[in-house]
């Protein structure tokens, strides 16, 4: 090929500029590549830590939901309903493309054309199983009583003895908490001042708990024990008040701990504790409702309203309704056009929640009923 030397000056010029771009094509290829890797990588032990914090936020806010909700709509004596998370499959994916494009012709208006462009697509899909709680595992859960013994263990290790008993107990040694509702009754008047003794002898340490085998039957039993130590006069007033209420003999410092409403030993504390469902229904006495509900009969009143009954006790928790959504809230779920929310500075009715999931806790079998499941794929 013959080229002039003004053609030949030409092409060698448009040859370098083309290598020169080349070579910054090569070097942003580069990076594009070890970006995408290094963003591959992120999903490996990097991602733990996130997706842990992450599912644990969303499904601690979503438990909290459904446990308020049921509690509202047994306040409207709805049916609750139950979903466990069963399983979550987390699945990531990460595509990119790197497109280099580049033309020399002498004879463009616009001279040699260089063209560099990425793409990139990003895709989280996770896959979701729920389990209804239903059928005889239902049944258990929400209708087995406490064990004692596991109530009296949450006291010992530091749980206040009068919000525990409040929401959990339903008698001890003859002595009524009551029962909300409209076909409710009033708590007895001698419950609200043993709860007080109580409380104020757990702050001196006064009572405490152990557990000991029965050489008889082998089974494990668990004993209250309350110190004969010297206390300051108004402590050893609660202490003298308590073995009272409870028909305790005031030689004696060690009690067993049985299940039952009465009891006719004087060694002996009978506690009639309450399952799942019922403190459910004991919490959803709590609730505010509109006026309107109450008057279109989709709910009954107040409790105070019913029959001229009052409590003796301050409601251990607060469940405030509204038409607007509320800003801060520890938990709010929309029910019947309402929004019911508990306020996130309520720490009384946080710690009740806690108390739920942990009487949840309590109350499973090992092995779980085989029920229905629902899988949710992601989008």
């Amino acid at each position: 090929m013959n080229l002039s030397n003004r053609h030949l000056k030409r092409f060698l010029k448009n040859k370098w500029m083309f290598f020169g771009f080349s070579r910054i094509a090569r070097s942003c290829l580069f990076a594009s590549i070890a970006l995408s890797l290094s963003g591959c990588m992120s999903f490996g032990p990097p991602s733990v830590d996130r997706d842990r914090l992450d599912y644990i936020n969303a499904i601690g806010g979503s438990w909290k939901q459904q446990y308020l909700l049921n509690i509202v709509k047994l306040r409207y004596n709805d049916t609750p309903v139950f979903l466990d998370v069963g399983q979550i499959i987390s699945g990531y994916q990460l595509e990119g493309t790197v497109a280099v494009g580049g033309s020399l012709g002498s004879n463009s208006v616009y001279g040699d054309i260089f063209s560099l462009g990425t793409t990139g697509r990003y895709t989280d899909r996770p896959t979701i199983t729920y389990t209804p709680m239903m059928g005889a595992y239902f049944m258990h859960v929400l209708m087995t009583p406490i064990p004692p013994p596991a109530l009296f263990m949450l006291i010992e290790q530091g749980w206040p003895v009068d919000r525990l008993f409040q929401v959990g107990v339903q008698k001890i040694n003859g002595i009524s908490n009551g029962m909300a509702g409209p076909t409710g009754y009033a708590p007895d008047t001698d419950f609200a001042r043993l709860l007080a003794a109580l409380k104020r002898l757990q702050v001196s340490r006064v009572i405490g708990l152990r557990v000991e085998m029965s050489k008889e039957s082998k089974q494990v039993g668990t004993i209250m024990t309350i110190s004969k130590k010297d206390l300051p006069p108004e402590i050893q007033a609660d202490r003298e008040l308590v073995r009272k209420l409870l028909g305790l003999r005031p030689d004696l410092q060690d009690f067993k701990v049985i299940y039952g409403g009465m009891s006719d030993k004087d060694d002996v504390i009978a506690v009639q504790t309450r399952a799942g469902l019922q403190i459910l229904k004991e919490l959803g006495a709590n609730v505010e409702v509109p006026v309107e509900h109450i008057a279109e009969r989709l709910t009954y009143a107040p409790i105070q309203e019913s029959g001229g009954m009052t409590q003796s006790l301050p409601p251990p928790i607060r469940v405030h309704a509204a038409k607007s959504r509320p800003e801060d809230a520890f938990a709010a779920v929309k029910y019947c056009d309402y929004w019911y929310w508990i306020d996130n500075s309520d720490f009384k009715s946080k710690g009740a929640f806690t108390f739920l999931m942990i009487i949840m806790t309590l109350s499973e079998k090992e092995e779980k009923v085989q029920s229905p499941i629902v899988t949710i794929q992601g989008n």
